[in-house]
């Protein structure tokens, strides 16, 4: 049965029998870790009241993914969300069950008006995922990619979708939006 409920600290410890990414784009999404330490770190940096919040989607008590809350603007009542899924269970349509439990949760819990995300322009299967839920481009920014230590590799393998400027590797994200009216889902 799946559940939807907020990260314990001992669930991260099933990350280590999450499937690894093999497209070089995708790698910050790996969990590299072996120590407890790594885990423990990982975890307190996603668990920032203030500020981070974790969620995640479960079968029998392991995570097929999460979604983390962040950038968290009070006054605009609007935040914006993060998420990952195992690379066992990606095309299953966990991805966008999680975010439906997940949009449903927020808006009744916490004053948010919006819900925003982004998402890079190559990655066409999350687009696909965000856009069935109802989530809406709103616009187009350049950015820093987040993972820099490959950027050899993705230059070679990707040279159109991204773009090296003085020695930092850029790509295009899509900023989407979702907005509380456009919930119940159907």
């Amino acid at each position: 049965m799946l559940e939807f409920r907020k990260f314990k600290r001992s669930d991260i410890y099933a990350f280590e029998k999450w499937g690894a990414h093999e497209d070089p784009r995708f790698f910050q999404y790996n969990f590299p870790f072996r120590y407890k330490e790594e885990f423990d770190g990982w975890y307190d940096s996603k668990q920032k009241w203030i500020r981070k919040k974790v969620f995640g989607l479960f079968i029998d008590d392991y995570p097929l993914g999460f979604v983390t809350l962040k950038n968290i603007k009070w006054l605009k009542r609007r935040a914006e969300l993060g998420i990952a899924i195992d690379p066992n269970y990606l095309s299953e349509g966990f991805g966008t069950e999680m975010l439906k439990r997940y949009l449903e949760y927020i808006f009744e819990h916490y004053p948010f008006e919006d819900m925003q995300l982004r998402v890079a322009h190559f990655n066409k299967r999350a687009q696909k995922s965000y856009e069935k839920i109802g989530f809406k481009k709103v616009k187009e920014v350049l950015e820093p990619f987040e993972e820099q230590s490959f950027r050899d590799v993705i230059m070679e393998k990707y040279p159109e979708q991204f773009q090296m400027i003085r020695g930092v590797l850029y790509t295009t994200f899509y900023v989407m939006v979702f907005n509380k009216s456009q919930l119940p889902f159907k």
